[in-house]
């Protein structure tokens, strides 16, 4: 595993055997800006990798504002896809389904993007195994 960020809400790292990039939310995220900053190395990350898998794990992410669910679609998810293009990007959001205030951010951001933007795939998990088979059947 490559770490490349880490605060006291979320930390970023690379996992070679699914060959994937994950963003794992470990706190409530306390502020836009914080979202953001978290989110900026995300995207760092993922542009020095050549991967076009992406993992969001929301579990305990907490809900998070309209402003910052907008930065996801007008700033991630594109500058994302422009450094894989022509490929398509794989974005899993990992959720917990009792979670209700992540998942309806999650879902919000999927809807979203899936209308404005091109390129993309996003699948939505709540089992670990499910998912990490389907990221290994890619």
């Amino acid at each position: 595993m490559q770490k490349f960020f880490e605060n006291a809400s979320a930390q970023v790292y690379y996992d070679e055997s699914l060959d994937t990039l994950f963003l794992e939310y470990t706190n409530k995220v306390v502020s836009h800006e914080q979202f953001v900053v978290i989110n900026t190395a995300v995207l760092h990350a993922f542009i020095k990798l050549q991967t076009v898998k992406f993992v969001a794990d929301i579990r305990k992410m907490g809900i998070i504002s309209i402003e910052s669910q907008k930065w996801v679609v007008d700033h991630l998810l594109p500058g994302m896809i422009k450094h894989l293009h022509p490929k398509d990007l794989i974005h899993v959001q990992f959720m917990d389904e009792v979670e209700i205030f992540s998942k309806i951010s999650a879902n919000k951001i999927k809807d979203k993007s899936s209308q404005s933007i091109s390129g993309l795939q996003i699948s939505q998990f709540a089992n670990r195994a499910k998912m990490e088979a389907y990221l290994k059947s890619l």
